[in-house]
């Protein structure tokens, strides 16, 4: 139980710098990493990445334990 708040902790760090910081940090978010990706393309990118990820790892670490 504590592993699923930490995965929705982290996804929801990650869509609130997403939401907040492009309007309040414009140029934070702006900084090029690498080529045209910039910070704020790459937490959408890690984002929707990582979401998914995890609740695949969550499913079937819950449907282990059911078997």
């Amino acid at each position: 139980m504590q592993r699923q708040w930490m995965y929705t902790g982290i996804i929801l760090f990650l869509f609130l710098v997403l939401v907040f910081g492009v309007p309040l940090f414009p140029e934070v978010m702006a900084v090029e990493i690498m080529g045209p990706l910039n910070l704020g393309m790459l937490t959408f990118l890690v984002l929707h990445i990582l979401t998914p990820s995890l609740a695949f790892l969550y499913l079937k670490q819950t449907r282990g334990e059911e078997s």
